[in-house]
């Protein structure tokens, strides 16, 4: 059974090839064994700004991931998060359903193809 747990940086580096982050940094992985099936968090950017990521392949789905996804959020925020952006990944299902849900909104800017959502801190759903 996966368990879902905070990330460390051994869990990234895992997961993504070797990449570090160099700013403060928060996440939760998904562990299978001793793989790393899926990771997720937020990093800052600039003060007060921080962007969010999800690797989270359809295997391994659940619907549980949206409380650790809110719980991220509301760690990022006590950290100092005044706004978080990220992009949203259309091959999840029900992705935007979530991000409008979490309080999101889609801006007129892209990152690699995807739209970038932001949200204002005070805007998160509880």
């Amino acid at each position: 059974m996966a368990e879902i747990v905070p990330a460390t940086d051994d869990d990234l580096a895992r997961a993504s090839g070797g990449m570090q982050f160099s700013s403060r940094w928060i996440g939760k992985a998904m562990h299978k064994g001793r793989l790393v099936a899926a990771i997720g968090g937020v990093f800052e950017v600039e003060e007060g700004v921080w962007f969010g990521f999800l690797e989270l392949p359809s295997h391994v789905r659940r619907p549980s991931v949206y409380r650790h996804v809110k719980d991220v959020l509301a760690q990022a925020v006590e950290q100092g998060a005044t706004t978080i952006r990220a992009t949203c990944d259309m091959h999840i299902p029900r992705a935007e359903e979530m991000m409008r849900r979490l309080g999101f909104e889609p801006t007129d800017e892209e990152l690699n193809g995807k739209v970038i959502w932001t949200c204002q801190a005070s805007k998160l759903s509880r």
